[in-house]
Order: C-alpha cells, then structure tokens, then sequence
C-alpha cells in the first residue's frame, strides 16, 4: 500500500505486476475499497499490471468535504494514470466504479483500451432514493445502513457459508466516512449517461447478478445493448459478484482480456502476410496483358469456325420447306386430272373422223373402248375424292374438283346420245 499526492490530495494506491505488462486500473464500488478486488489479483496478475486505488472519501484516500460529481471521480483516475505514468489502461469497474468508468470511456477514450463493467448502470437509483440515503448517513452515521447493504451485496446462501468475509465486508462499509459516503451518492445521484452508452466504440463486457437487488440483470442488458458490440455475461451473484462468483468472474475477465491481447499479437503479424496482397494489385494489370493477345488478328479462323456452327439452327428449319413442297405435289394432281380431260376430248375427235370415214366397225370399236376407258376413269375419280380428305386439301378446292368432274360426265353423256342417230343416217345415206 503506498499513499501518493495528487494535487495537493492523498490517494492510496497499490501496483502489482511486471512494469511492461498492460495495465488494468481496477475502481470499487460505493463503500467498499481496494480490497474488494482481492480475488482477482492472483488470476490477473502474471498477465496484467494492476492498480488499485480507493475512491475519494474511501479507504486510505484522503476525505474531502461532500458532495462529489462523477467527472471529479473521474478526473481522480486520470491523475493517478498521470502519477503512475501510465498512458493506456484497460478498465474493471464495479457498481460506482462501473459509472466511473463509464466517464472515462466518454471522456478519455484514448485512455481506455477494453472496459469490463460489473453490477452497474448508466443510471442507479432515483434521486429520491439517494437523498433518503443522504440523509440517513449524515445523521446516523454509514454504520446504520451496513445490515440493510450487506443483504444487497450477497445472497442468502453465500452469506451463511462465508460468514467470516461477510463481517469483514459489513465492517468496511461502517468504517466508510459519513462525507466520503455521502459525497459519493450525490454523485451518483446526479449521474445519468444513458444518453452516452450508444456513443462508446470500446469492447466493453458487461458482468451481471442475476440475484443482483440493485443493478438487476435486466439494467445491465440494457448497458450491454446499448453500447454497440458489448458482451454480457450472467453471473450467479448478488451486487458484488467479484467476491461472491470469484472464479466465473476471472475466467470472463481473462477471456475477454487475454482475447483483446491474441488479437493484438495477431495483427502484429500480419503485416507480413501483407505480402500476398501484392499479387492482388498486379492482378488489375492482367487484363492489360490480355490486350496484346486480343491484337493478333492472324487467328479469325478460330472465330470464325465456331460462327458456322451457330448458324447450324437454320439448316433445321429446311424439313420444314420440303413440307411445303410436298404439299405443291397435292395441288399437281390437279392438272393432271384436266390433261386426262383434254386426252378425252382429244379421243372425241378421233372418234369424229373415224365417224366421216365411215368406218362403222372401227368406230363401234372405238366406242366400246371409250366406253371402257370411261368405266376405267370413273374409279380413278372414285380414288380422287378419297385421297382428297387424305391430303387435308381445303374445301375450296374440293367444290372445285368436284365441279370439274361432273362437267366431264355431262359432255361423255351427250355425245354418245347424239352420235348414234348421226351415224344412223349416214349409213341410210350411204345405203341409198
């Protein structure tokens, strides 16, 4: 324990640790003192150096007259930093501790490496509250609210079975000066930083009781919510779990510490894997590379080739004009049909000139044949009108087929009724 001046004003003060190691700077809670920290020292100290310092009005530090505000316990941390020459701590606050160092991280953010907050808030209590309390210390002394303190402190079961350090945390806070105490709870009275909570950028761990009467779990949520990328860890405590759930605490504490100082050593090495990131840079000149390949034009071939290939989807569509030629051979039946016509009337005339040369036996033989060849044709028709449905031609052009043949049974017709009484009288002619 050494007692150092600062500003003309004692301050007790313990430094524990190798000299080059980080630094945590650890503050207690209202009416308690250095000592509250005592289970935290032997995990902490191979890795860290510690400073623990009583509070203004608390402990060894010198009492001054009350009342107290947060920023004047906050400035009381920096001058021991300033004392210590320390530039850069890391924080453990407990209860008014956690609110001091609350103000530091608003305050001296480039003092503050990593915070860890205990069973605080950024608001404790009312002001009614604190100024029933005020008065109660100032006029009957801290001793009066020791009994009702330690039940807040501890839970029930922790207090039967550590009775021993229980009075000895009960006689602490009796032994708090009444302007220390009540100083203290003025400034925490007027201490609000709710407001503040959203505007820390430092990794905070927020620790909770979860049978903590005065900073319930759910108030240190809402600190760890509202700082952004705060953790929270839920202890089974009461208000002081550094004493209470010693053990949980320091493996939360050195956890979330000890990682800040891995990534810290790991980022140090990083610059030399720095280097692979110089191929990344000469990989934006590549593409400038491929440009002189893309400049040889000796190679359309290769271009070229794979262009007839995609030209291949029109060769697929030419089945589809032979289907359209195949359907020009439908409609050429139909000529066919007038040229076996035109031979009909080509055999009429023949007929004729047969009938003038008086040729009876050969024209009779020519009638019968055209007869037959009329009876042949007439089935031939007969397979014109089937193949026609068969074809799917329309039915235009069926009317129109139809309407052809019937003009050529009409004219076979007559001729035959007009030709034998022709040929009749010619050959009564000739007899006479």
């Amino acid at each position: 324990m050494t007692e150092t001046i600062i500003d003309g004003e004692t301050f007790n003060i313990i430094v524990e640790g190798q000299p080059d190691a980080p630094a945590i700077l650890l503050a207690h809670s209202l009416g308690t003192n250095l000592h509250l920290f005592d289970h935290q020292v032997a995990a902490l100290k191979p890795h860290f150096r510690l400073v623990r310092y009583d509070l203004r009005g608390h402990g060894g530090s010198q009492i001054t007259p009350a009342p107290y505000s947060l920023a004047k316990l906050g400035r009381d941390a920096l001058a021991v930093l300033d004392a210590l020459k320390i530039d850069k701590v890391d924080l453990i606050g407990a209860s008014a501790g956690g609110l001091v160092s609350l103000w530091l991280l608003r305050h001296a953010p480039e003092r503050i490496g990593r915070a860890v907050l205990a069973n605080t808030a950024a608001r404790i209590g009312t002001a009614e509250n604190w100024n029933e309390r005020i008065r109660i210390v100032t006029e009957n002394g801290v001793g009066t609210l020791a009994p009702a303190l330690i039940e807040n402190w501890f839970t029930r079961s922790y207090r039967e079975q550590h009775p021993a350090e229980v009075s000895h945390f009960e006689e602490t806070a009796a032994a708090t000066s009444v302007e220390g105490y009540a100083g203290a709870s003025a400034a925490l009275r007027d201490a609000d930083l709710r407001e503040d909570l959203r505007e820390i950028t430092h990794p905070v761990l927020v620790i909770v009781g979860r049978h903590d009467p005065v900073t319930p779990p759910g108030v240190g949520a809402l600190v760890a919510s509202s700082i952004p990328n705060a953790k929270l860890v839920t202890l089974e405590a009461a208000h002081l779990s550094a004493v209470e759930a010693a053990e949980a605490f320091n493996d939360a504490v050195l956890e979330f510490l000890l990682g800040a100082a891995e990534e810290k050593s790991t980022a140090e090495e990083k610059p030399a894997p720095a280097a692979p990131k110089k191929p990344r840079v000469p990989r934006q000149p590549k593409p400038k590379a491929a440009e002189p390949v893309a400049s040889v034009p000796e190679k359309p071939p290769i271009v070229s080739a794979p262009k007839p290939l995609a030209k291949k989807s029109p060769t697929k569509k030419s089945p589809a004009r032979k289907a359209a030629v195949k359907k020009r051979v439908a409609k050429k039946a139909v000529p066919k049909k007038k040229a076996v016509a035109k031979k009909a009337t080509a055999k009429k005339t023949v007929r004729k000139l047969a009938a003038k040369k008086r040729v009876a036996r050969k024209a009779a033989v020519k009638k019968s044949s055209v007869r037959k060849a009329a009876i042949k044709k007439r089935p031939v028709k007969k397979v014109a009108r089937k193949a026609t449905p068969k074809k799917s031609a329309r039915k235009v052009v069926a009317k129109r087929k139809v309407a052809a043949k019937r003009t050529v049974k009409k004219p076979v017709r007559k001729t035959v009724a007009k030709k034998s009484p022709r040929k009749v009288t010619r050959r009564r002619a000739g007899r006479r």
